[in-house]
């Protein structure tokens, strides 16, 4: 039996969001804490809010940014580290 694939996905409990301008604009609800996503971080944040692989999330920045998928997959890593350290993620 193999393992299941992980999937990364936001908090809904935890997390409400709006895209701004090509941004998104959040707040932890927990704490009323109130954080920008920048441009590339927007690419990626909806499909955050509904659950996806590492892999499509890197797959989606490399296609919407035009970069390497190694520089894109040591963005994706650190991105979801900062979200992962605010509990911003599902466990």
């Amino acid at each position: 039996m193999s393992d299941p694939i992980l999937r990364f996905k936001l908090r809904p409990d935890t997390v409400e969001w709006r895209p701004i301008e090509g941004e998104v604009v959040a707040v932890d609800l927990r704490s009323s804490v109130y954080f920008a996503v920048n441009p590339a971080g927007a690419i990626i944040w909806p499909e955050l809010a509904t659950g996806a692989t590492r892999d499509a999330l890197v797959e989606r920045l490399t296609q919407s940014c035009a970069i390497e998928t190694g520089q894109a997959g040591k963005e994706i890593d650190e991105f979801l580290a900062s979200l992962a350290e605010l509990d911003l993620l599902e466990p």
